[in-house]
């Protein structure tokens, strides 16, 4: 089976509003991507800044960390240290450009995009396919396991009661969040993608925030009252998005003691070495929803600060066999991961990845929907009076 590189790109963003056509040229020449691939590995980056247009705009493409795995590739997300970050609560300009999995200092340049794709001659292959299930597994629950110490009871977990109270039409039961609240989607469906479109824009309807929407209304129309919380945490510097994430969830879990579950939403993206980039879809009902990646973390070392990661994990395998019963196929296998990320604040915390750069947000909407309807059956069972 063939191997791909899965990325989650991130992006710190350095805006000017004038630029001198001369300088332009200058840094265009000079600019090339780099991208370094390998775990764990922190890419060099290459941001521009766009153009305003009409549509959204989007901030410009950031460095790269991968893991090699086969078929069903999960992301590579490297932590963050934890040093004390502000956390950004202004509302940016709007501007274009892409996210990578490790969240690193950033550099400029000035080059604008075209806001045309199809007049761009530098284009990629995108690949179309439903990816399908690997790792080991129990009762059409997969794993692909990223740790080198553990694994997932996956039996024993299904037979276990999840550390998790929900109260109907009552206070606020669950917090729905973005790390990388810029991360977005292709325009449009199509079996190519321009090589100067970067897939991040800081307008909320047309990001990960309107696919956490959906979610949203699934679970208040059932009762269980959403906290959707969208300050933009990787804008205008990613360097630290997780640490102000961090400040984030924590100060809504002190301000409603009554949030049960934490959901950090994203979306990832995935090439092959040759520069094809992955675009993962399931038909669900005759209409095509973007695949979706559950993440659930380990300390897997011992060195994260992290004992309580194995009650997340029931959430997740309860939560990734309702998504596997329920849509045959709207779920990639569950990502066991050796890191964190602020999956310690909560019993019950999850990061859950939707499509990649190359899906449409639409299809990334619909998955909204129908992994909202498989949360609602999970947390009904633990519903109390």
């Amino acid at each position: 089976m063939s191997k791909y590189k899965s990325f989650s790109v991130h992006a710190g963003i350095c805006g000017c509003k004038k630029v001198i056509a001369s300088t332009v040229a200058a840094i265009t020449a000079a600019a090339l991507p780099l991208t370094i691939l390998g775990v764990g590995t922190v890419g060099a980056i290459l941001f521009r800044i766009s153009n305003l247009s009409a549509h959204s705009m989007m901030p410009s493409a950031e460095p790269s960390s991968a893991v090699q795995e086969r078929e069903a590739q999960p992301s590579s997300k490297q932590p963050e240290e934890e040093t004390p970050v502000s956390s950004e609560e202004t509302e940016p300009k709007k501007v274009s450009g892409g996210r990578t999995s490790s969240d690193t200092s950033s550099a400029a340049s000035s080059q604008p995009e075209n806001s045309t794709e199809e007049t761009d001659s530098g284009k990629g292959k995108v690949l179309e396919k439903q990816i399908k299930n690997s790792g080991y597994s129990y009762q059409n629950v997969f794993v692909k396991d990223g740790n080198s110490n553990y694994d997932l009871n996956i039996k024993k977990l299904l037979g276990t009661r999840a550390k998790c109270k929900i109260k109907k039409n009552a206070g606020y039961q669950v917090l729905l969040v973005h790390t990388h609240t810029t991360e977005s989607y292709a325009e449009k469906s199509r079996d190519w993608y321009s090589k100067k479109f970067n897939h991040r824009t800081t307008d909320k309807s047309e990001s990960v925030v309107a696919v956490a929407d959906e979610i949203e209304k699934k679970l208040d129309k059932a009762g269980i009252k959403t906290l959707h919380i969208t300050t933009y945490h990787d804008y205008p510097e990613y360097t630290g998005a997780y640490d102000r994430a961090r400040k984030t969830i924590k100060k809504y879990l002190k301000k409603y003691p009554s949030i049960e579950m934490v959901i950090d939403v994203h979306r990832d993206a995935m090439t092959t070495d040759d520069g094809t980039k992955i675009k993962p879809t399931a038909k669900i009902n005759g209409k095509k929803a973007a695949q979706v990646m559950i993440i659930t973390g380990c300390d897997n070392e011992g060195k994260l600060d992290f004992d309580g990661w194995r009650k997340n994990s029931v959430m997740a395998v309860q939560l990734q066999k309702k998504m596997a019963d329920k849509y045959d196929g709207l779920a990639r296998p569950l990502y066991f991961a050796p890191f964190r990320y602020n999956m310690d604040l909560t019993p019950n915390s999850l990061l859950i990845e939707f499509g990649t750069d190359v899906n449409t947000l639409s299809e990334a909407k619909y998955s909204g929907q129908l992994v909202g309807n498989c949360l609602v059956e999970v947390l009904k069972q633990y519903v109390v009076e």
